[in-house]
């Protein structure tokens, strides 16, 4: 039952994201060739990603790969953490059931058609009730298909559904005089840490709300994810992933790393210094901080272990230098916080240039004053001119994407989302007739792949959006500006505090669900105290990816020192020197605008 799942669901959500493609990439295509435009693109590409993710939801269920925090688990006795396996199993199914049920409930509720293709508005929904009953066989049998007994996980829904049955209803239970927000802020934090995933935390947490009243009520709860999660510019998310898989499986980012060998692989600590480079290079054509993490840890930490340097140090040096790709344009991070906060993503997207750029120089720097101690060496000798010029000319095809989706986006040719679509076109243009690199047949494991991720990624926007609505609507954010105005009246203060509270924030929670949240509370102080909102836009996602290498969460750590099999206290040891380097740059950034705002100055 499950293969055929897995099978059917993943068919599904890979036809969807081609399809997707096809449609935004033809609304390119007419618009420049044929001089005309297609009135219903944007309408069925947000369709088409709404369906991804919630076809993409069940998918995550059966590789455990939703996002969550297991803090609380860690420290109990096995007796215990199997006892709050079976909580969070229980979150997830009451969570489910009323995704279904609201889900449902809105698709009837709903009327009238969409604006372009005369379609009834209800088909955009009818996806929820199907997959989150898929999701429940997942949840349900993943048990026994892990070797374990699926008594637990079956009793897990019953408990969900009855608990589901009992708030919503049958209406037995209500809390009068209680605020909407307070209930939902304890749900979140007890859930988010017993290891309940981000995502299916903050959606728990928005229905439970209702409990203290309907200030959103459930079925607008779901409409509200559909909304959060269907922005056209969301829709570069899974562009963007599927560029940089398909770069990465036809080796083209190997060409990147030859052409970072050319030019720093003779500075001390050679090895370390081209990691760095790979990585801002990469940033360049893909915008994803995990996907450049697993890279290098499979391409570069073995060639560093051979070569003298600690496994420990290897592993850091790439989880550290892995935040480039979410600085350097096109970024994830800033599409997502693009997508909250009506920040431009071109002013952005240049903005993180500057900020890049000098993150790149505070890694290799304190790469240098590392290797001088332990006397790490040069990777390569400074090689001839021919051989430097052969290597850029080798290389020169896969960095001209970065200038495609910069320069157009900068020039009005095209969004960030149709600079996504065409970097598809363009990835797969160099792998398959430019490189020839590889085959039409591998191309499917990739965009399915690519495919989960997006929903991933999609589900914590949507999952955010009734969040932020509800706190929102009890004015927390206006709240929170008073309050602090009125205890802290330097606005460098402020900054500072904006810093260390992201950094605590990014410790505990993904750098996604830490913008999703925190971003709509702070924008409204930053636009008080005169902060340009592309440079506060700058300093949350430095800061927050600063946080990926941090402990207890560390995400950028956890993916190296998997993939490497070398111990993650020894990494997060050796990550130390590098994250001081990191924040002294944040600091820079933070105090001094110009770095990042200077080139969108000079472009304006």
């Amino acid at each position: 039952m499950l293969r055929a799942l897995d099978q059917g669901l993943g068919f599904a959500v890979t036809t969807c994201l081609v399809l997707l493609c096809i449609v935004v990439f033809a609304g390119v295509v007419a618009r420049y060739v044929f001089n005309d435009s297609f009135t219903w693109t944007e309408e069925i590409g947000q369709l088409l990603f709404v369906y991804i993710i919630f076809l993409g939801i069940p998918l995550a269920h059966r590789q455990r790969a939703h996002i969550a925090i297991d803090l609380l688990p860690g420290y109990l006795p096995a007796a215990a953490r199997l006892g709050i396996a079976f909580l969070v199993d229980v979150v997830l199914a009451y969570t489910t059931f009323a995704l279904m049920v609201f889900g449902y409930d809105l698709m009837l509720l709903i009327g009238g058609v969409s604006p372009a293709l005369q379609w009834p508005n209800w088909v955009k929904y009818a996806v929820i009730p199907l997959s989150c009953a898929a999701g429940l066989v997942y949840v349900a049998l993943r048990g026994l298909d892990e070797g374990a007994r699926g008594v637990s996980s079956l009793s897990a829904i019953v408990v969900g559904g009855l608990a589901f049955w009992l708030l919503n209803l049958a209406g037995l239970i209500q809390i009068p005089a209680t605020s909407p927000s307070l209930i939902m802020m304890v749900a979140f934090v007890a859930t988010l840490a017993i290891g309940v995933p981000v995502a299916f935390t903050l959606l728990f947490s928005a229905f439970l709300a209702n409990l203290g009243g309907d200030l959103l009520p459930p079925a607008a709860v779901v409409q509200n994810i559909v909304k959060g999660a269907g922005q056209f510019v969301l829709l570069a998310i899974p562009f963007f992933l599927a560029a940089g898989a398909l770069m990465n499986m036809g080796g083209l980012t190997t060409r990147l790393m030859d052409l970072a060998f050319v030019l720093v692989g003779h500075f001390r600590g050679g090895f370390a210094q081209v990691n760095v480079l790979s990585s801002m290079l990469y940033g360049g054509i893909s915008g994803s901080s995990a996907a450049d993490a697993a890279l290098d840890s499979k391409l570069l930490v073995p060639q560093m272990v051979r070569n003298g340097y600690s496994p420990a140090f290897s592993c850091a040096i790439t989880s550290s230098s892995a935040i480039l790709p979410n600085i350097i344009p096109p970024s994830i991070a800033m599409l997502i916080l693009a997508s909250i906060s009506n920040i431009s993503v071109g002013n952005l997207f240049v903005a993180g240039i500057g900020a890049g750029l000098l993150l790149t120089v505070m890694l290799m720097a304190t790469v240098y004053i590392i290797a001088r101690r332990r006397n790490y060496g040069r990777s390569t000798n400074r090689g001839a001119l021919s051989t430097t010029v052969k290597a850029i000319a080798t290389a020169t095809p896969v960095l001209f994407l970065a200038v495609i989706i910069l320069g157009g986006i900068r020039g009005g040719a095209f969004t960030a989302t149709e600079a996504g679509v065409i970097a598809v076109a363009y990835a797969l243009f160099l792998g398959l007739v430019f490189y020839r690199e590889y085959s039409w047949r591998a191309l499917w494991p990739a965009l399915r792949e690519s495919a989960v991720e997006s929903a991933l990624v999609g589900l914590l926007i949507g999952a955010a959006a009734p969040f932020a609505w509800i706190l929102i609507a009890e004015q927390i954010p206006q709240k929170f500006v008073e309050l602090t105005l009125t205890m802290i009246e330097s606005s460098w203060a402020i900054l500072l505090l904006l810093n260390a509270l992201m950094l605590v924030a990014g410790m505990f929670l993904s750098l996604t669900a830490s913008m999703l949240i925190l971003v709509p509370i702070f924008l409204p102080l930053m636009l008080k105290i005169g902060v340009d909102p592309v440079h506060f836009g700058i300093i949350v996602v430095v800061t927050l990816m600063i946080g990926g290498l941090t402990p207890p969460v560390g995400y950028l750590v956890f993916i190296t020192s998997s993939i490497t099999k070398t111990p993650t206290h020894l990494v997060f040891r050796e990550c130390a020197p590098f994250i001081a380097a990191l924040v002294a740059g944040l600091a820079l950034i933070t105090y001094i605008p110009a770095i990042s705002m200077g080139l969108v100055w000079l472009s304006q």
